[in-house]
């Protein structure tokens, strides 16, 4: 019967964690997607005043900018015409996002349906838990049972923190080939400026496509990385500017724009790639230490269950 039990408690503990944790990222992917749907709407109606083809924009790339614009250095467009290309590459970038957030609030709403009848399970458990230890044959006291609690919570911390820990470590993937790519393309910019040519050019522009991939992939992973984050907040406190991350990719294109289309550098974007992947390596450290601090206390909550259960026999 103890075994039973335990195992009950230690599910439906899970499980309430899975609700409100699918609950609240379902609540801030709403908000997100409305909010990036007024972005979408904005960059079109701006591109729309510029007279631009909206249609054309779907998968729009650097290489496509090369060959569209011809017989022009791409370091040498006006202010309005670099101003444009940024708005088409966020515009592109928020249809993908947005697109993106869908899915995920459909999937949230799926993954509730597998929970939605936690609360009165909990409910039973507690009316299991009174009958047992009123029960003067059971081995069941409140010491017991409230330890047993305490270890199926932190037990359900605990995935709390792993989850956390693999979304951050899962964007510094991204990252990482994020940073390849612009290695890469500022390998090819630099012989790009010395002569290098149509072809030093357009394998520059086929790896700064790369990274754009990577960069949209990346944002979704951070902002994924703040929902475990915030899920755990009570638990652990952060010093991490995490809106920061979830604006990475608008700085990104702008860093694009104005400063590699005008100087023929990428070296600034390149940076604020190094220092994101900084800050969320940072973060994974401190989540992990957090971790072993929990998995310590959870040791020591069975040991004390334990003792309980060997006196009541």
């Amino acid at each position: 019967m103890f075994t039973d039990l335990n195992k009950e408690l230690q599910e439906i503990k899970e499980n309430l964690r899975k609700k409100k944790k699918y609950e609240d990222h379902l609540q801030r992917a709403e908000a997100f997607l409305n909010e990036e749907e007024k972005k979408q709407e904005e960059l079109k109606r701006q591109l729309l005043k510029e007279e631009e083809d909206i249609e054309r924009l779907e998968g729009f790339s650097f290489t496509n900018i090369f060959y569209t614009i011809t017989g022009r250095k791409l370091e040498k467009l006006d202010k309005e015409q670099q101003e444009v290309l940024a708005a088409k590459l966020k515009f592109t970038e928020a249809l993908e996002t947005v697109e993106d957030l869908r899915k995920e609030i459909q999937a949230y709403k799926d993954k509730l349906l597998y929970v939605d009848d936690v609360a009165q399970k909990y409910k039973e458990i507690l009316s299991t838990k009174e009958r047992l230890i009123l029960d003067t044959k059971s081995i069941w006291n409140e010491e017991l049972y409230d330890l047993t609690e305490q270890e199926a919570g932190l037990s359900s911390n605990l995935k709390e923190y792993q989850e956390a820990i693999e979304a951050g470590e899962e964007g510094l993937v991204t990252l990482n080939e994020a940073i390849q790519s612009l290695e890469s393309a500022k390998g090819w910019s630099t012989f790009d400026m010395f002569g290098g040519g149509l072809i030093s050019t357009a394998v520059k522009h086929s790896h700064m496509d790369e990274a754009k991939g990577h960069i949209h992939r990346v944002q979704k992973q951070l902002r994924y990385f703040q929902d475990e984050l915030l899920d755990i907040e009570n638990h652990y406190k952060t010093n991490l500017e995490v809106d920061g991350l979830l604006t990475f990719a608008d700085y990104f294109f702008d860093g694009l724009i104005f400063d590699w289309f005008v100087h023929g550098q990428i070296s600034d974007c390149y940076d604020q790639v190094m220092k994101t992947k900084k800050d969320v390596s940072e973060m994974v450290k401190k989540l992990k230490e957090q971790k072993d601090s929990l998995r310590r206390e959870l040791s020591t909550i069975k040991e004390k269950r334990r003792i309980v259960l060997e006196s009541a026999n």
